[in-house]
């Protein structure tokens, strides 16, 4: 039986949970937002010197919301749509040209063996991360 698109993503997951795939949000707007609003309230609470002191503690609360939230980049690939996985299979059929005359278990002992397929697969999705998801970074613990 052919590879299907669940085989592929499995196999993604597996190989970026071996190797420690991550991607690294920031929740920027977050952060701004609750600046504003803390201002705003200190503003209306005590006026000009709340507004400050609104603003001050926004501002702190704020940077640390925005600080960087590492996701493990399987939970990514799971969250995908259909049209974005059929994407990524096309990719992953494109470094792997005998794909379609494997089965899974042969296409996971063969990419599971080979240091070198691992890291061509890796450097893919981290592309199709940044490019197709617009996510900024893929980093390896």
């Amino acid at each position: 039986m052919p590879v299907s698109v669940d085989d592929v993503m499995k196999l993604l997951c597996s190989i970026s949970n071996k190797k420690g795939l991550e991607v690294v949000t920031k929740g920027q707007w977050r952060g701004v937002m609750h600046a504003g609003i803390c201002a705003g309230i200190g503003g209306l609470l005590a006026g000009p010197p709340g507004i400050a002191v609104g603003g001050v503690l926004g501002g702190l609360m704020g940077a640390w919301m925005s600080k960087e939230k590492r996701r493990p980049a399987s939970q990514v690939l799971k969250e995908l749509s259909g049209a974005q996985q059929m994407k990524l299979f096309n990719k992953v059929k494109a470094i792997i040209c005998n794909l379609d005359s494997m089965n899974n278990k042969q296409l996971t002992e063969w990419v599971l063996s080979s240091e070198s397929l691992q890291q061509q697969l890796l450097h893919m999705l981290k592309d199709f991360f940044e490019k197709e998801l617009k996510i900024p970074s893929a980093v390896q613990k």
